[in-house]
């Protein structure tokens, strides 16, 4: 899947002590390593840092069709930055791991798909079949509490809200606590969704707590190794094994 992120400040900078990059350093060095998502921005792709850091094989996975445009950044990047030769797969991840070809990687990371995704579980799955070793999964949160200027929302430690269920109080709190971080850019909280469509990446359907995030992992399969928040404690990065 896409990795459909959002800035109003460039990410790069938000993410100048990226936990992401830390983790990759630590397991990804003599490793293939395989990249889902990671087109958005261009510069948001991982392949780079992993290549600094010794992974032998590279491959992008991404949903966007082989002719959009941001496979041509992407490959010029790579060349900017003297990467080697990427594998680059275009197609849905939960489609290729469900496949009889479902390829395998050492190392998978994937950043910024998870709530934008309807069903979040067959999607850690599916990433589950694709990884041998290591996966580097970083998604929004959200916190037990949330504060804003129109109120305050108390979330259960083992909740993932449902976007489209939001009352209207809530959609309100959380819009105006989102809307510092994320501008307008965030589809069906703090900018309207009219209809939802299972096959519609755009929107934020889910914003699951902490714990919900780690649960959601070692139900597909994953045991959780290490974890960090970052970007004001609004995404959670985890280290799975």
């Amino acid at each position: 899947m896409a990795g459909i992120e959002f800035s109003i400040v460039s990410w790069e900078v938000l993410c100048v002590n990226d936990p992401r990059d830390e983790f990759l350093s630590q397991v990804v060095k003599g490793k293939s390593f395989a990249d889902v998502g990671g087109l958005w921005g261009t510069v948001s792709e991982k392949v780079s840092v992993a290549q600094q850091n010794g992974a032998t094989a590279l491959t992008m996975i991404d949903v966007l069709p082989s002719t959009a445009e941001e496979w041509r950044l992407f490959e010029l990047r790579r060349r900017d930055l003297g990467i080697p030769p990427v594998n680059c797969i275009s197609g849905d991840v939960v489609s290729l791991a469900e496949s009889d070809e479902c390829p395998q990687f050492d190392v998978v990371h994937c950043s910024g798909v998870l709530y934008h995704m309807p069903d979040p579980l067959r999607l850690v799955a599916a990433l589950r079949k694709i990884t041998r070793e290591y996966l580097i999964i970083c998604s929004v949160v959200t916190a037990t509490k949330v504060e804003s200027d129109e109120g305050t929302l108390h979330v259960p430690q083992a909740a993932a809200l449902f976007v489209p269920a939001l009352h209207e109080r809530e959609r309100a709190i959380l819009s105006s606590y989102w809307r510092r971080f994320v501008g307008d850019q965030a589809l069906g909280i703090t900018a309207p969704q009219s209809s939802w469509q299972l096959d519609n990446f755009s929107p934020w359907w889910w914003l699951p707590t902490v714990e919900a995030l780690k649960s959601i992992c070692t139900v597909a399969g994953f045991r959780f190794h290490k974890g960090a928040h970052f970007w004001n404690d609004n995404t959670y990065v985890m280290l799975l094994t």
